[in-house]
């Protein structure tokens, strides 16, 4: 487990300083909207902080761990997880109509977020497998089993959002792998009846709310005190925030309570209203640079398994921004996606450092050791 010291020179500090920064704009910005400093609960603020000390140990961990010791239990890692989404689906808690959460008094974990890695861990490895044959029927087909076991399971919950994330992934991964787009377009259009046909389906596969979440984004207008509640006062609180913000604990839809999921899903929209659009530009400029970081290191990886790995966490870290900040601004529908490391919760923190760990484990191993 110790780390060889040539290797530790290709240690990539300022990934580590720019995820720092994203997690204490995280922490303040959770102070804010749970009013922590205000006759409101400390209590998610604390914990956040938790989440981030833990976390960052979990990343220290798996950078520490060659990269090829995840190759060698990748099966482990990926059925493991498998196995633990089915216990959810049978034996979890519900969350907000959905059985994604393990509950242990008031402290949850949720697998669908360790599914992520572990999918792309195992994505990465057949890819590797098959060298310069993805384009082979068989080996699509192997990929999609791997692919369709988490995502009917996380479906099952229903987990709308981390199900969209799983699937961008597996697309990020089959492009830069060099699937032909022929394949890549027809597939688009197979996953496109799909959604049609879960839309539609006898047997109700997606719940009412989760519907409506994806039609009131067009119009929100319509229903602004019923479905397009959220989206309406996420884009007033936004607005109200003009250049500068309203400053720390002063965002009106905030402080009023008017702002639903303020410290989770809409996490971004008490940032645009108490910081502004300088706030938000320099969040986004943040995530910008990590994702840039992300792509690097697999323009540089020492392999196959690595590089896949790499464009894998990139894909998962570009959609979950997209999706997070698009929804509160009414360009995407609302999933209840988090924003990574800014929004509250361990599970999704503990997944987004092991994420980073992996990218920094596979910058420090790029080239060969010669002792």
């Amino acid at each position: 487990m110790l780390i060889n010291k040539k290797i530790l020179r290709n240690f990539d500090f300022g990934l580590v300083i720019n995820i720092l920064l994203i997690c204490i704009i995280g922490i303040v910005t959770i102070a804010s909207a749970t009013q922590a400093f205000s006759g409101g609960t400390n209590r998610y603020f604390i914990q956040q902080i938790v989440w981030v000390l833990f976390g960052l140990c979990l990343l220290v961990v798996t950078t520490a761990i060659d990269y090829n010791t995840y190759r060698m239990y990748h099966k482990v890692i990926y059925f493991g997880n498998v196995i633990m989404l089915l216990l959810v689906v049978l034996v979890g808690k519900v969350t907000n109509g959905a059985t994604s959460w393990f509950g242990i008094g008031s402290f949850g974990i949720q697998p669908s977020e360790f599914m992520k890695i572990s999918m792309i861990i195992m994505l990465a490895k057949k890819i590797e497998e098959f060298e310069d044959g993805i384009n082979n029927p068989g080996n699509l087909f192997k990929l999609f089993l791997y692919a369709a076991l988490p995502l009917g399971l996380i479906m099952l919950q229903p987990d709308l959002g981390t199900a969209m994330v799983l699937v961008f992934i597996v697309i990020g991964m089959l492009f830069m792998a060099g699937l032909n787009l022929k394949i890549f377009f027809t597939g688009l259009c197979a996953a496109a009846v799909s959604v049609l046909a879960v839309w539609f389906s006898p047997v109700p596969i997606l719940k009412p709310y989760q519907k409506d979440r994806l039609l009131v984004f067009l119009n929100p207008e319509n229903d602004q005190l019923g479905s397009g509640y959220q989206i309406v006062q996420s884009k007033i609180a936004i607005g109200s925030g003009q250049l500068f913000g309203m400053g720390f604990g002063n965002g009106i839809q905030n402080e009023g309570g008017f702002l639903p999921e303020s410290h989770t899903d809409f996490i971004f929209s008490v940032l645009g209203e108490e910081f502004g659009f300088i706030g938000a530009l320099i969040l986004v400029a943040l995530y910008a640079y990590l994702i840039f970081t992300c792509f690097s290191k697999a323009k540089i990886a020492k392999d196959k398994f690595a590089q896949m790995i790499a464009v894998g966490i990139s894909s998962m870290f570009l959609f979950q921004m997209f999706q997070n900040v698009g929804m509160t601004i009414g360009l995407m529908p609302i999933t209840g996606i988090t924003l990574p490391f800014v929004s509250y919760g361990g599970s999704s923190m503990w997944t987004s450092m092991i994420s980073i760990g992996l990218i920094l484990n596979i910058g420090m191993r790029r080239h060969k050791i010669n002792f």
